[in-house]
């Protein structure tokens, strides 16, 4: 693994020009390299092993193109020695003198390609070329995760001030609870973005663009997890949300929709997410609403142990559609804003599932707080909690019904006029 202080130099390393290192014991293909390479990376020379080693822990080493054979430590040598101060350079062996046992340890030890001297200037340069991306690739994968770490202590460090959590207990609960699905897609990615800079060899092609694909998926969760505790922050200094927010529905379920492709609720399951032709703008917060969503697609996905289907379908509502007619009964519950806006037009969207459907008890519990019907450690009964207090904050409307062919909840919120 690389030292901490060679971590901390590469945390800025793709900001930078690429630091190239040649080890060579012989000035011609020194020079030769230096300048072949001077255009495309900061190239820094080294005559010998140990002048490599020592190089190396001073500057933040991209790749490396080393000499198998010279005086003193041999190139694998100094390949061992380059991993043990950072296993993330990428090392290019020449040799004049290749044998198989000699090639077979250098690919052990972590030498990306093995090339044969004369060595050939446009099978090097491509060679250079993929070990940059696959380095950048890496770097990147290490800088999230160090993104993802400071989060994870930053909420332990608030969930460790008792005198806080005493006075604001369910808000910090909230947060960890809406941040759960945020910070589970993001370690999934981690995970498989891991495995795919592991076992790749080249970095090129479709494999390139899904790794820059996967980045930028974890970091617009990084962002969402950050504006989450930052909603959460605010409501607690002022108390209140603010009414002004809106967003526009179709990107939220775009957003739903990659958040849950990776979720482990929704492996076996079929999910279909419906976008609104035209779209609409809601007047509701993008977090909150992309919240409430996750907690009650989650909560069908989860419906039943058995294979079953998820929909999310959003729609415009007339202008005289009426929610004040929807009461509660034996396979209803309705929960809205005290004090509907008036002359507002409504959007729904609602969640449904071909499950087993609710129990009377369950559903005459559904919204109170703290209650669950998963088993212990599964579940924390904030979610429908969660998504009562979001809605009737963006004074909205909530319709459960249930049956023995599924649940459907169906969120009501105004739509914000042109």
């Amino acid at each position: 693994m690389p030292s901490t202080s060679a971590s901390a130099k590469n945390s800025s390393t793709v900001e930078r020009k690429p630091t190239l290192l040649v080890v060579d014991d012989e000035e011609g293909p020194r020079a030769s390299l230096k300048v072949v390479f001077s255009r495309d990376f900061e190239v820094l020379i080294a005559t010998n092993g140990r002048e490599a080693v020592r190089i190396a822990k001073e500057h933040a080493i991209d790749v490396a193109i080393l000499d198998i054979l010279m005086q003193g430590m041999s190139g694998v040598d100094v390949l061992r020695e380059l991993k043990e101060i950072d296993d993330g350079i990428e090392v290019i062996m020449l040799t004049a003198f290749e044998t198989l046992d000699t090639a077979r340890q250098a690919l052990r030890l972590g030498a990306r390609e093995y090339l044969n001297k004369p060595f050939d200037i446009p099978s090097l340069r491509t060679a250079a070329a993929k070990a940059l991306e696959k380095r950048r690739a890496n770097l990147n994968v290490v800088e999230i995760q160090a993104q993802f770490a400071s989060l994870q202590r930053e909420l332990q460090h608030r969930g460790e001030q008792a005198d806080i959590a005493k006075e604001t207990g369910a808000i910090y609960g909230s947060v960890l609870h809406d941040l759960n699905s945020p910070l589970t897609v993001i370690n999934g990615f981690i995970e498989l973005l891991h495995r795919q800079v592991n076992n790749t060899s080249s970095v090129e092609g479709n494999e390139l663009e899904k790794m820059r694909s996967g980045i930028a998926r974890i970091h617009r969760q990084v962002i969402r997890c950050i504006e989450i505790s930052r909603r959460y922050l605010g409501y607690l200094r002022s108390g209140q949300t603010d009414l002004d927010s809106y967003v526009a529905i179709n990107q939220v379920l775009a957003d739903l929709q990659e958040l849950l492709v990776k979720h482990p609720s929704c492996e076996g399951n079929e999910l279909t997410v419906q976008d609104l032709d035209p779209d609409i703008v809601a007047l509701v917060h993008g977090t909150d609403l992309l919240q409430i969503l996750l907690n009650l697609t989650i909560n069908a996905l989860q419906a039943c142990n058995t294979p079953h289907r998820v929909e999310v379908v959003a729609q415009s509502l007339p202008a005289s559609f009426d929610l004040t007619s929807f009461k509660d009964d034996p396979t209803t519950r309705f929960v809205a804003a005290e004090k509907f806006q008036p002359n507002v037009k409504f959007i729904a969207i609602s969640v449904r599932d071909n499950g087993p459907g609710m129990t009377d008890a369950s559903l005459q519990k559904a919204f109170n707080e703290q209650f669950t019907t998963k088993p212990a450690g599964k579940g924390t009964g904030l979610g429908l909690g969660i998504i009562k207090r979001l809605v009737t904050q963006a004074r909205g409307a909530i319709l459960l019904s249930t049956s023995p062919q599924g649940t459907k909840f169906t969120v009501f919120l105004p739509e914000k006029t042109l």
